[in-house]
């Protein structure tokens, strides 16, 4: 565990650095935000395994997956997010389309629901690899380290003023 701890401190000031340009000109920019996701992922990562002290064979079987179901999701969520904005224009529209609007509509709610299915996947694999105090460790580091990232970009985003949205 000792020997994860230099690259999670290293990952950790990516991190934090990246948030920092989070608050920058490049805030609307994609591939940065898409940077701040993967380096938000690949701490998440480095902190699970050392918060649930996981084997090297508990390790080798859930980060491939959980690699692979974070890309999945962040597939579905930038789609989510276009259809969201779509939606959006759509109903500042002095005429929104009805029938456009139950598409959009539609399509968010499988979207939401393709992120719900790929959580109980990794939680069903999640049941059979690890033990019972793994397992409520994991829901306790889950909920802390979402609180802490949700509140570190709040901080980010406070210091540069709220994320303009269109219609």
């Amino acid at each position: 565990m000792k020997k994860c701890a230099p690259a999670a401190i290293f990952v950790l000031v990516l991190v934090l650095g990246t948030l920092a340009l989070a608050q920058g000109p490049l805030q609307g920019d994609p591939q940065a935000r898409m940077r701040i996701r993967e380096n938000i992922s690949n701490l998440y990562l480095l902190r699970l395994t050392r918060a649930l002290d996981l084997t090297e064979e508990q390790t080798a079987k859930l980060y491939p997956l959980l690699t692979r179901v974070e890309k999945e999701k962040t597939g579905i969520q930038r789609r989510m997010g276009l259809d969201l904005q779509e939606l959006r224009a759509e109903l500042a529209k002095a005429r929104a389309g009805e029938q456009r609007i139950l598409e959009l509509v539609a399509q968010i709610m499988e979207a939401r629901s393709a992120i719900r299915q790929k959580d109980d996947e990794v939680e069903g694999v999640l049941d059979g690899v690890l033990t019972p105090v793994q397992r409520a460790r994991y829901l306790v580091f889950t909920v802390d380290f979402l609180r802490n990232i949700g509140e570190n970009l709040e901080r980010a985003r406070g210091l540069k003023g709220p994320i303009k949205r269109t219609p």
